[in-house]
């Protein structure tokens, strides 16, 4: 049914696009406000509905633009199509999203000799150009579409600044306006952290305007932002039940991991739970870094440290300059290093931040978090076998005896400890010694299932597991082939807490299932799985996911929050492309889980290394890097 005729302008380019809105729903009747983040905002007379989404070529960034598929997909509660039409040779208009159909289609595989020339540029045209009107003449237009980076500009490093008058403008003269360019998969400003829904929020919601329609490859992550997200129930602000908000080294996916400035953006953005992974200093003090190896989280291989290069095959395979090789005054010279996991697909974070911050000590952790309104802490330890034998560090009791004196063990104390491994060793010790705080076993990778031999191990000595997003759903080649029963066996045979880790804001981080859209992925972990808990560098994401005003409404729910058909995608597309193998189960055995006891701590040695050097204080940035390759 054809909803509408809108004659846009589109601002910065040559061109009259003539557009056609097919709508997908009829949409309810409007209010004459419209909820934002910051209370209610009268709408101008043209503007009295909620924002438009129109999908460019129907779900565009998922299928093939303007396809059977893509329009299908795309039918959602307020969300209207846009068709791009170009005519046939016998006057049928059809949707194409480029007049060069080679630039849209398989036809050169159709007709391989079909190919003509023709002059488009520089023949004598008759028609009528923008450029034979002056704005006065054109005030029977209704609206306006413009790119949304015109809305919000954008610096030359890419972080975005403060939004320029065009909308208010657009509104006073009577005139609807439309933001378009909106992708998940393009390039992002660095001040959305790679986050989809927070790029629409700020068009739709944002307290001193809204945009009347946003122009969409994804409109499923559009019509998500309008329905349930541009009146956030902020009642659910420091909610801190399931799915708990664990940080992973504090707010990573904006601050170099473990610094102040990440523990401070990860509490700020809601986390419920912060983290601390453990490393020892050469002088004895454990400390807060994502990494045992320096060069993975500081600048050190400029510093004049670079020739402790060396390989600890107990720790990884390549070499490495390690915490334990320097002391604590040593590391506070170096720089820390954000990290970008996903940086092979030139998805860098925040750059202007990337050496900021300071690395705390376990006991500055310990007394930062006390009084901030968090449900608990989460301690990380790892190489404790090592590091008793090879280094005389007994981790564990450095660990709770930074507990007790930071007053951990008050029991007026609310703040829950919980402290994980993928060590079963280190938590036997713990549980061995009645500990109070919550112990958190992490599963190998690639674990699809668990005997039940290796559950009831697991419950001799943990409260709660980790387990990796990929053994929650399986992918072949990006796409989920199936769902697994290993959380649902680990809360009911087990009785234990499960936290799915690493979840990621960054699109290429999750399956196409969930459409380039964190929130997708967050809600289906929720609605289908029913995690007891998210570990996250983006603690934002999921608190504003638990703050969604849809929250209880059941069935009612709309159709961009409800869960995915797992599979669904593959079997769609299954006529077209080669459907992705499926993965064989892996199954846990007790014998993946039983480890040694921990061996006493020895008396402080040299670890067995190769290329172990002293430090030159001689050593130049020059000098470093070549001594590092």
């Amino acid at each position: 049914m054809v909803r509408s005729y809108c004659f846009c302008l589109l601002l910065l380019s040559t061109i009259v696009a003539v557009t056609v809105a097919i709508a997908a729903e009829e949409l309810p009747p409007a209010p004459t406000t419209f909820k934002t983040l910051n209370g209610k905002l009268d709408l101008a007379p043209l503007n009295r509905n909620a924002p438009l989404v129109i999908a460019k070529g129907g779900f565009s960034g998922i299928f093939p633009d303007s396809s059977e598929y893509a329009f299908a997909f795309a039918s959602s509660l307020h969300t209207s199509l846009w068709c791009d039409v170009q005519l046939t040779k016998d006057g049928v208009g059809i949707c194409l999203r480029d007049l060069l159909m080679q630039n849209c289609t398989d036809i050169t595989e159709i007709y391989p000799e079909g190919m003509k020339a023709y002059l488009i540029n520089g023949a004598q045209k008759t028609g009528w150009l923008p450029v034979d009107y002056n704005m006065a003449s054109l005030r029977n237009v209704t609206c306006i579409m413009v790119p949304k980076n015109y809305i919000w500009p954008v610096t030359s490093d890419n972080y975005i600044q403060l939004h320029i008058q065009i909308v208010q403008e657009a509104h006073n003269a009577g005139l609807e306006i439309y933001a378009s360019d909106f992708s998940n998969d393009g390039i992002f400003p660095y001040n959305y952290s790679y986050d989809p829904l927070g790029e629409y929020l700020s068009f739709v919601s944002d307290g001193g305007f809204s945009v009347d329609g946003v122009l969409t490859d994804f409109p499923l992550t559009a019509s998500e932002a309008i329905d349930c997200f541009s009146n956030l129930n902020t009642s659910r602000k420091t909610d801190h039940g399931n799915p708990l908000i664990i940080s992973h080294n504090g707010g990573s996916g904006d601050y170099p991991g473990c610094t102040d400035l990440a523990y401070e953006n990860a509490v700020r953005d809601g986390a419920d739970v912060i983290d601390c992974s453990i490393q020892m200093t050469k002088d004895g003090i454990p400390i807060c870094m994502s990494s045992i190896d320096l060069l993975a989280t500081t600048d050190v291989q400029q510093s004049k440290f670079c020739s402790l290069l060396s390989v600890i095959p107990e720790i990884q395979s390549k070499k490495g300059i390690f915490t334990f090789n320097l002391t604590w005054d040593d590391i506070n010279i170096l720089r820390p290093k954000i990290s970008s996991p996903l940086s092979d697909y030139v998805m860098l974070r925040n750059p202007r931040y990337t050496n900021h911050g300071k690395f705390l000590k376990l006991s500055e952790f310990l007394t930062y978090a006390k009084d901030k309104e968090l449900s608990g802490i989460m301690i990380t330890i790892e190489n404790a076998a090592f590091m008793a034998a090879s280094l005389g560090f007994d981790v564990v009791d450095l660990v709770t005896t930074a507990l007790s004196h930071a007053g951990y063990n008050n029991p007026t104390t609310t703040n829950e400890v919980m402290i994980q491994s993928r060590h079963s060793a280190v938590l036997v010790k713990l549980k061995q010694q009645k500990t109070q705080y919550k112990l958190v076993y992490t599963l190998p990778l690639n674990i699809d299932d668990a005997s039940d031999s290796s559950v009831a191990e697991i419950n001799k000595f943990a409260d709660a597991v980790i387990v990796d997003r990929k053994s929650v759903f399986v992918e072949s080649s990006g796409f989920i082939v199936r769902k697994t029963n290993l959380v649902k066996e680990l809360q009911s045979a087990g009785r234990l807490a499960v936290y799915a880790q690493v979840f990621r804001n960054e699109f290429v981080s999750s399956p196409w299932d969930f459409f380039s859209d964190e929130t997708v992925e967050i809600n289906n972990y929720v609605l289908l799985v029913h995690i007891d808990g998210i570990i996250t560098d983006f603690p934002k994401t999921v608190r504003r996911y638990k703050m969604n005003s849809c929250t209880g409404l059941g069935d009612g729910k709309p159709r961009s929050m409800k869960a995915v058909e797992i599979g669904g995608l593959v079997q769609t597309l299954q006529d077209k492309v080669r459907r992705p193998a499926r993965a064989p189960a892996l199954v846990l055995k007790p014998s993946d889980v039983v480890e040694p006891p921990l061996p006493a701590a020895a008396a402080a040695a040299v670890p067995k290394t190769t290329g172990y050097s002293s430090p030159r204080s001689d050593c130049s940035s020059s000098c470093c890097c070549c001594n590092c390759n």
